[in-house]
């Protein structure tokens, strides 16, 4: 079962929701564990015994380590158990014949197991002593198929003390609303887009629409992911949990180091705090710091899918990266002389100076001193808008080509599929007017994508979502999006993919 299927939306959800809010605070832990495990034994009813024995081990082993009467060999045999346990299943099934299956959500939930194991171990959080709440936080619906990643702490002190009001309930069905459509009206739609251009061949399709069909399908994972996202959060606040926000505006982004601080913010989060860290992170030299950058992006690579596409995914933005943290300094450097401030207080000064040192200063020398200022700020502004600009063509050229690597999981042809867009391959004879036809066909949608990807319209969603036509909107466009599901089936998330 997905978010995004008419079952989830028409049946499951309406009559969880009754069922939650008419049981007593008290048991409704209770009653989303056995939503949580009703929801996830509906589309993989084989893997449900997986799921609860990785619950109750991961309880008992933090019980191990956590225990007074526990050596110190015992505490550290049983945190080691768990964390090679919970990657060995993990592996095991990215390294698995397709016909095996990949469990719904086995990334996520293995990853909230770790971090739950290391967290107790190193005493940050107290063990949970309720095998109830420990597994109501590993198998929580909301998050357990597409994120965020969670960790205890965040959810503890909601799974004490559940709370739910009326405005946590329509603000989270808002968001839940708003996920929704961007999963079916654009990231459902743009799918199509790169679908045509796979049926032309790559070999045949020209470089224009090769690139057009990247450009769809970035915007199309993006609203895909995000979407999903939303949803999950807003069905968290319908429940009465804040789960953390896995997006902010990542294709605003002026470099790549940038871009992934802002997309799937939690699993960056999660890697930073368990594995970049302790590694040594930063502080022990150049060297070091992107031996340890190169780790992180393997581990990154190998958790979307242990393939050669994926690794080479990880390996062009890890060198990117490494790049960009190499020039670093340079840049800031550059950047703080260039800072439209400096420029001001340095007129004020010498305009202090000439007072206090006894020199005339006229009406006339002082403006004619604020217009310079004014011309020189005028023109650094310009300069940082043209620098922030480019910038940001940088981080979409790369985002770009990156995520034409997920698409396109055949290593020939992705290489092929590389060589057409630049040139280097020719093709076989095409017709150029396919480009026009496919813009014709999905550049509103594009556009519209573009759109919602800016500050600006999320800012106007914030203020917009409230208002009666706000609201009215919402409810039109979900139902179109429900019509459109039953009309097109429910289009999968992307990222049960890899």
């Amino acid at each position: 079962m997905v978010f995004s299927s008419v079952e989830f939306i028409l049946f499951f959800l309406p009559i969880f929701l009754i069922v939650y809010y008419i049981t007593p605070v008290s048991y409704r832990n209770a009653v989303l564990l056995f939503g949580s495990l009703i929801f996830y034994a509906y589309g993989e009813p084989r893997y449900i015994v997986l799921l609860l024995a990785s619950m109750v081990l991961n309880y008992w082993l933090a019980r191990g380590m956590a225990s007074e009467k526990s050596g110190v060999f015992f505490k550290k045999a049983c945190f080691y158990i768990g964390i090679l346990t919970n990657l060995s299943l993990l592996l095991v099934f990215k390294i698995a014949p397709e016909e095996l299956g990949l469990p719904l959500g086995i990334s996520f939930y293995t990853f909230q197991s770790i971090s739950y194991l290391i967290d107790v171990y190193r005493k940050d959080i107290p063990v949970e002593t309720s095998l109830l709440k420990l597994s109501t936080y590993i198998c929580m619906f909301p998050q357990l198929v597409a994120g965020p990643i969670v960790t205890y702490q965040e959810v503890k002190k909601q799974l004490d003390h559940p709370v739910t009001t009326w405005k946590g309930f329509d603000s989270g069905l808002k968001d839940f609303s708003a996920g929704l459509i961007m999963k079916v009206l654009l990231a459902d739609r743009l799918s199509l887009l790169f679908k045509e251009v796979a049926g032309m061949g790559y070999i045949s399709a020209p470089a224009s629409v090769l690139w057009l069909g990247s450009v769809g399908y970035s915007l199309q994972i993006y609203f895909d992911f995000f979407g999903y996202s939303m949803m999950a959060i807003g069905l968290g606040r319908m429940l009465g949990f804040n789960l953390p926000v896995n997006f902010d505006l990542p294709y605003m982004s002026t470099s790549v180091r940038e871009f992934y601080r802002r997309w799937h913010i939690t699993l960056g989060r999660w890697f930073a705090k368990y594995v970049y860290i302790p590694l040594g992170g930063s502080r022990n030299g150049m060297k070091k710091t992107l031996r340890n950058l190169f780790i992180v992006w393997v581990l990154t690579s190998l958790w979307h899918g242990v393939s050669i596409n994926f690794v080479l995914w990880g390996m062009i933005l890890c060198l990117v990266i490494m790049i960009e943290k190499a020039v670093s300094y340079y840049l800031d450097q550059k950047k703080d002389g260039a800072k439209s401030g400096t420029v001001e207080s340095e007129t004020v000064k010498s305009v202090t100076v000439k007072a206090e040192t006894g020199q005339q200063v006229s009406e006339n020398s002082f403006v004619q001193d604020v217009r310079e200022t004014e011309q020189k700020t005028k023109k650094l502004n310009l300069n940082l808008i043209i620098e922030k600009t480019l910038q940001h063509i940088y981080v979409l050229f790369i985002i770009v080509l990156t995520w034409t690597c997920f698409a396109v999981t055949d290593l020939q042809d992705l290489f092929t599929y590389l060589g057409r867009m630049f040139g280097i391959l020719s093709g076989v004879r095409v017709n150029e007017t396919i480009f026009m036809t496919l813009l014709g066909k999905y550049g509103f949608t594009i556009l519209i994508g573009i759109l919602f990807c800016t500050k600006k319209a999320h800012q106007c969603y914030k203020k917009w979502k409230d208002s009666y036509l706000g609201m009215i909107t919402l409810a039109i466009l979900f139902w179109v999006s429900v019509w459109y599901i039953h009309m097109m089936g429910d289009n999968p998330f992307l990222y049960f993919r890899f």
